[in-house]
Parts: structure tokens; C-alpha cells; sequence
């Protein structure tokens, strides 16, 4: 019987192992050991692994606020480039990036975390006072309901329809791209060009994080 006990904690121990985060060692390779690149994936991770039992609902806002944190870059500061879009590394070991990098770190944070890819779209909206265009993650929780909005520009995650500040254009993941009637219905349209977003697609083939 005593050995049957030790049995059933080792097995639950290594349930325990299993659910760890780790960093990928292909990308340990490109990082340099103590460098400040390093000890933010690292706090990142870490950060996963802290969340990784809360609820859906929890993980969600902890991740907005925590990647929110990471001070925005302009592409052509970061890539030399007017348009590109980062892989979750990149983003991470550049130490920042414009909206699109952030809402694909918060789309694979959040899939990591067993968040169904296909409930999260990138979203374009325009600013209807500031008048630029944006980017912002939308998840469709509830398909009864107005999705909800995580904003590298806002800490606050709220449903699209009190977004009085900005206007939704179209939605989109790798199943489809769409827009939005009556602030709930999802109406599929033909795909759009995004050459910024096929590249990142093609680069984006080694996962950060693993698990063990």
C-alpha cells in the first residue's frame, strides 16, 4: 500500500513537470546568456507559468496587461522596415514592436495557455479621434455577444461595442477573415493581400516556448 502511494505521487509529480513552459533551446542558441533579450523571454515564461491554472477569464486580462507593458517601437526603428511583422522572439528579444507585433505575442501567449486559435482574430480598426489606423486582438467568446478587445494602447479589456473610440474594419485568423454586423455576427468575406502577414507566416515555423 505504501508503495502504491509513492506510485501515485511520483505520477503526480511528473503531471506537475509536464505542465512546465520552458524556452526552446533553438532560440537559447541565439541568445546571449545573461543578456537583457534573455532575462525578458526568461520573466516571460516564468510569467506563463505563473498563470497557466487561472481561469479563462484571468488569463486573459493578465496576459493584456502584462504584454502592454513592453514599450512600443516603430518597425522602421526595429526591422528598417515600414511593414513587418514579428514572431513572438522577435518581439520579445527586440524589446518591443508596433500593434500587429502585439497582438500576434498576446494571440500565442494566449494559445499557449489553451485559448482556442480559432476565437482570436487580429483585428484592423481605425481611431476615430486620433484618425490613424490599428490594430488590436478581438476574441469571440461568446458568439451571443460583442467580441472582446485586448489594446496594446489600453489595459482595460471591454467588448468591441463600448469601444466608442474605435471602428472596427475586419477580422481575421488563418481560417478566415471577416466583419462584424449588429457588433455580434461574424460575415465572412474574401481574404485580403496582407504581404507583411504571409512573411511573418513563413518565418514563423519554430515555437519560443515548449512544454515539459
Amino acid at each position: 500500500m505504501f508503495i502504491k502511494y509513492i506510485f501515485i505521487g511520483l505520477l503526480f509529480c511528473t503531471h506537475l513537470i509536464a505542465e512546465e513552459f520552458y524556452i526552446n533551446p533553438y532560440y537559447l542558441d541565439k541568445l546571449q546568456k545573461n543578456s537583457r533579450s534573455y532575462k525578458i523571454i526568461k520573466h516571460y515564461v516564468n510569467f506563463l507559468n505563473t498563470i497557466k491554472d487561472d481561469d479563462d477569464k484571468s488569463k486573459i486580462e493578465k496576459v493584456n496587461r502584462y504584454i502592454n507593458k513592453i514599450i512600443p517601437k516603430y518597425d522602421a526603428n526595429n526591422y528598417k522596415n515600414e511593414e513587418y511583422w514579428a514572431t513572438p522572439f522577435e518581439f520579445f528579444s527586440n524589446i518591443g514592436g508596433d500593434c500587429e507585433d502585439y497582438v500576434i505575442a498576446k494571440m500565442y501567449s494566449l494559445e499557449r495557455l489553451g485559448i482556442s486559435p480559432k476565437i482570436m482574430y487580429m483585428s484592423a480598426v481605425k481611431e476615430k479621434y486620433a484618425g490613424g489606423d490599428h490594430m488590436v486582438l478581438s476574441l469571440h467568446v461568446d458568439r451571443n455577444s460583442s467580441p472582446i478587445v485586448l489594446d496594446n494602447l489600453s489595459t482595460r479589456v471591454l467588448p468591441i461595442d463600448k469601444r466608442v473610440d474605435l471602428e472596427l474594419v475586419f477580422m481575421f485568423n488563418e481560417y478566415g477573415f471577416y466583419q462584424l454586423e449588429n457588433h455580434k455576427k461574424l460575415r465572412e468575406i474574401n481574404r485580403i493581400n496582407l504581404p507583411a502577414y504571409k512573411k511573418f507566416k513563413s518565418r514563423d515555423s519554430e515555437n519560443l516556448i515548449l512544454k515539459r
